[in-house]
């Protein structure tokens, strides 16, 4: 678990706050990934088989950046 993954909303969603993060991610929906494999969708399952360590979520028009902890499913 030493990976990070920087994502957005997948499918045009577009996070105002943190909490809507929190709760888009705990309902396990998807993030589009925003790094190497462009396009890709991961949620919290897929986070954790892969074994991801932290996901850095843009939002806010893609403004702002939130840092979830995968192994805490909390922020950082």
């Amino acid at each position: 678990m030493n990976h990070t993954l920087t994502v957005r909303g997948a499918y045009s969603t577009d996070f105002k706050s943190k909490k809507e993060i929190l709760e888009h991610y705990n309902s396990n929906r998807d993030f589009q990934n925003l790094g190497i494999s462009q396009g890709a969708y991961v949620n919290k399952k897929d986070a954790k088989r892969f074994k991801v360590g932290y996901l850095n979520v843009r939002y806010n028009n893609l403004m702002k950046i939130a840092v979830i902890d995968v192994s805490k499913d909390n922020f950082q």
